[in-house]
């Protein structure tokens, strides 16, 4: 079995946090959202993954360093590692075309830009399944309509009147992903209205023309990390699911704290004089001295004095001193004092 992998865009509403590194490379907890994906995908399935295939965009961006955390992530999967790069964004279609050469076999796409919980599993009797959720507002989806036997027969981006309310989440299997890719390829050499783009929902649904059966499979959890503020929601739901550790035993100095769970603390954190949680997550080598922190993620190499923060995020190797709001604080960054009160 494949994965691919595509992750070709610059998360621009995650800024300033994609600034400096890209949307999927961020962390969660313990591992990058792209790893927790993988995870997911590969914790129920009943097969080996032989190979990730990560579909990047230009080097300056995604550079050696994007390429070597890739590559780690890969390894623990035991899975080989295959780049290619999709150096104009023209769609869906056309950034899972950029990967034409591996595009054989049993594979599965998983957009980088989304993380789920629940069992996946892969009925080998059908040619392809996309995995959905139940929505509120299907309007705001692309969702699968199916016919009385379960199969779908057509995705439908954004209805405007009610067809379906299983939407699709960005993750997908074909038993045979060449047969898409020989759709695409054709759909590759139309030339299209600069409005529109090249999707893979046009192979999906070429395939599903020529009488090849999918499959939809609802999983149990959604999670969306597009902004900050869904990127801190989606890692409340992770701590909810992840067994709690013994954070305390993490801290290199701890003088009157307070803890409520669920916290999660890298290695080397100092805290003194706070109160920490719930939904707080700390990351390696970060101080923090005379706070109360609740629902807000803190990378590496931080350090946060004097705080009341809710609903933050601060990235890595940034100093916060004295503020009782919630803030977005881009690596490398610092306020101090009353500074962002002016």
């Amino acid at each position: 079995m494949k994965i691919f992998i595509p992750m070709a865009g610059k998360g621009t509403r995650l800024r300033p946090f994609t600034l400096t590194s890209p949307k999927p490379l961020l962390e969660i907890i313990d591992k990058p959202i792209v790893e927790h994906l993988i995870d997911q995908i590969t914790s129920t399935l009943n097969t080996d993954i032989d190979e990730i295939i990560y579909i990047l965009g230009d080097e300056s961006y995604f550079n050696s360093d994007v390429v070597d955390s890739l590559k780690l992530i890969s390894d623990k999967y035991n899975a080989q590692t295959k780049i290619y790069r999709q150096l104009e964004q023209l769609g869906t279609g056309h950034a899972i075309m950029c990967a034409e050469d591996s595009l054989t076999g049993p594979s599965i796409i998983a957009y980088a830009d989304t993380m789920i919980q629940g069992k996946i599993s892969i009925d080998s009797d059908v040619d392809g399944m996309i995995w959905v959720k139940k929505v509120k507002n299907p309007s705001s989806y692309g969702v699968v309509n199916l016919d009385k036997d379960g199969n779908i027969i057509e995705l439908i981006e954004k209805p405007q009147n009610f067809i379906s309310d299983l939407a699709v989440v960005g993750i997908y299997y074909f038993k045979d992903i060449s047969l898409v890719r020989d759709h695409l390829r054709t759909h590759l050499k139309e030339t299209l209205d600069p409005s529109k783009e090249y999707l893979l929902n046009y192979g999906i649904e070429k395939m599903i023309e020529n009488n090849y059966v999918f499959k939809s499979q609802e999983i149990n959890t959604w999670m969306d990390c597009g902004t900050p503020q869904l990127l801190i929601k989606s890692a409340k739901t992770i701590m909810n699911s992840t067994e709690k550790s013994n954070v305390e035993n993490n801290l290199s100095e701890k003088v009157n704290v307070h803890i409520n769970q669920p916290v999660f603390f890298g290695k080397n954190v100092q805290i003194t004089d706070s109160t920490i949680g719930p939904y707080v997550s700390i990351g390696d080598n970060t101080v923090v001295s005379n706070s109360k922190i609740e629902s807000t993620i803190i990378y590496k190499n931080a350090k946060v004095l004097n705080a009341n923060l809710k609903n933050s995020i601060l990235g890595s190797n940034t100093s916060y001193n004295g503020s009782s709001k919630a803030v977005f604080l881009g690596d490398h960054s610092q306020i101090n004092g009353d500074e962002d009160k002016q």
